[in-house]
């Protein structure tokens, strides 16, 4: 295990013929499969969600299922909720929020917004909470089938049978004679280690800037701030940039087919929305920072500056494309994954993706001679710098630029 290795656990939850119906999602931090001590929940959740839709990806983690994630009373009223996609996520309102008018409130703007919500561990201890109410907002009532009275829970499900559209999840169900009485009282979904304990999904995670990440809650922090400003600060930062194109692709903007810059992927989110997206994603713990793999990240920008310098040389009409072409040209070596599960994720033109993979394109020359410079391989550069007709002079200017606009954040 490396400092960039992310878990997800995940249980599935099954239907009364015994197909998945969706996963439980749990916060890891190891393949040891328990949740860590002394973490706090808002922090758990958000990290969790960024590992499941930004780092991993939701294909490996919950596939086209979806994915019942712990919400504390926090974080129903937290902006993170705007970055999900309905189609992919249930919010788990855990046992301890308190149903307050308030929440009962915001439940209700959730449930409008179309996610599933489901009730975890439910208990009806208190006769004051308006529950016919909160009952036709919600779709999913969990109950501890392994720890609740057996009495407490015929008077639960006695009650909720009366609103047909909730469904009954019996969880920690142990043995098979459990399940059979689970779906003799009428429950709808299943889970627990009878089924299937919590598996281990892993994946690479790719370390961030902390200095440019000061600067994006300083800009942030900015009345006016415009989409060229940020694009300027996300490019400095493959991990930003690679989770960005993620996270497009997640939830449910309308995306074209490919994409051919950084700025591209602002617009089509909006300014609001990236400023959202931005608050969410920065607010972790970086962590260690692992040398080589920011060795890496420091050369693949070095890289990008230096197509797109070569690129506006030459006149091209979309340097932005060069960039991201030297920016991506070691991803699958900071990642440790190959290039087939990696560019689908992505969405760039047939061309961004050619060059990456090694295909001869009109733009391989300005990478080749992008890490011809940066190996001093003076047969490569000789090569490739009169193949671009380029200069050694305008060359080696072209090199200190990309040296020191790189610098500027690393």
């Amino acid at each position: 295990m490396n400092d960039y290795d992310v878990f997800v656990g995940r249980q599935p939850i099954f239907d009364r013929n015994e197909n998945i119906y969706a996963y439980e999602l749990l916060y890891r931090v190891d393949d040891s499969n328990f949740f860590p001590k002394g973490v706090n929940p808002e922090d758990a959740t958000l990290q969790l969600i960024i590992h499941t839709f930004l780092t991993i990806g939701k294909d490996k983690v919950i596939g086209q299922k979806k994915s019942f994630i712990n919400f504390t009373e926090t974080l129903l009223f937290d902006e993170v909720m705007n970055q999900l996609n309905p189609n992919y996520v249930v919010i788990e309102v855990l046992e301890d929020v308190e149903m307050t008018t308030e929440v009962i409130e915001q439940i209700k703007k959730i449930h409008y917004k179309g996610f599933t919500i489901a009730l975890d561990d439910f208990v009806m201890h208190d006769e004051t909470v308006a529950y016919d109410a909160l009952f036709k907002l919600v779709h999913i009532v969990k109950i501890d089938y392994l720890f609740t009275p057996p009495n407490e829970r015929k008077r639960m499900e006695r009650i909720l049978k009366q609103y047909p559209h909730l469904s009954l999840l019996a969880e920690k169900i142990e043995t098979e004679a459990q399940y059979e009485q689970a779906k003799k009282d009428g429950y709808h979904l299943f889970q627990g280690y009878f089924f299937a304990e919590p598996e281990i999904v892993k994946g690479t995670d790719i370390p961030m800037n902390q200095v440019l990440h000061f600067h994006v809650f300083q800009m942030l922090n900015r009345e006016n701030v415009d989409v060229q400003e940020i694009t300027q600060l996300i490019q400095h930062d493959l991990s930003l940039t690679y989770k960005l194109l993620r996270y497009i692709n997640s939830v449910t903007f309308d995306i074209p087919n490919e994409i051919k810059s950084i700025k591209q992927a602002i617009m089509l989110m909006g300014l609001k929305e990236t400023k959202k997206w931005f608050r969410v994603l920065l607010f972790r713990d970086l962590g260690q920072e692992d040398g080589r793999t920011n060795a890496l990240i420091q050369a693949s920008l070095v890289r990008a500056k230096t197509c797109e310098l070569l690129a506006e040389h030459k006149q091209k009409s979309n340097p932005d494309m060069y960039f991201l072409v030297g920016m991506f040209s070691m991803i699958d070596i900071i990642m440790n994954q190959n290039w087939d599960s990696i560019l689908p994720r992505l969405h760039f033109t047939d061309i961004i993706n050619d060059t990456l993979i090694g295909k001869e394109t009109p733009m391989t020359p300005y990478l080749k001679l992008s890490i011809a410079v940066e190996r001093l391989d003076m047969e490569e550069i000789e090569y490739y710098a009169s193949l671009l007709q380029v200069e050694q002079k305008k060359l080696r200017k072209m090199t200190r630029e990309a040296h020191k606009w790189t610098t500027k954040f690393m």
